[in-house]
């Protein structure tokens, strides 16, 4: 009984690390400072989120935003104002970053996703002048809520309160 009770629970903690996990709304801070063009130097940051619960794992994958929100030279976009419907991408279930355009005012801009890693992201933006720029983005993963990790614990002392009834 023993036995089978260990190597049921081993199985089962395997299983759950083999499998990609889908831990559904996503949200991440970013920001990022211009290193090129007319607008050198000048900071940029926003958040957004998105419902991964779709994603397979396995190659391209790109997920519509449920929200973003960017602030640049004083002015806020949000998912009104995309050019196109702003999507995150992945690459075997790794993020690389957004894809979000803002082509209406001056500069119009783009949040660029990387294409195989995260660290190729990068921000461009172009002037009614022709004068363009960019600059690189950092992605930062939010904390789970409180509400989050108490569930993560009730789960857990669930089951540690199973296997004790079952050896006692």
């Amino acid at each position: 009984m023993m036995k089978s009770f260990v190597r049921n629970t081993l199985l089962a903690t395997a299983f759950a690390i083999a499998l990609p996990a889908q831990a559904a709304v996503q949200s991440y801070a970013f920001d990022g400072v211009t290193d090129s063009g007319a607008f050198l130097n000048q900071i940029f940051s926003g958040s957004l989120s998105f419902d991964d619960s779709g994603l397979t794992g396995v190659g391209e994958e790109w997920i519509a935003l449920g929200s973003i929100a960017l602030d640049f030279l004083g002015q806020h976009h949000t998912l009104g104002n995309a050019a196109a419907v702003p999507e995150a991408g992945f690459f075997d279930g790794t993020f690389l970053g957004v894809s979000f355009t803002v082509d209406a005012g001056d500069p119009q801009f783009s949040l660029v996703a990387g294409y195989r890693s995260i660290d190729e992201a990068f921000f461009a933006y172009d002037t009614a002048a022709g004068l363009s720029g960019g600059g690189s983005v950092t992605y930062t993963a939010a904390v789970p809520e409180p509400e989050g990790w108490m569930l993560m614990l009730a789960g857990l002392a669930g089951v540690v309160a199973v296997a004790r009834r079952r050896f006692s």
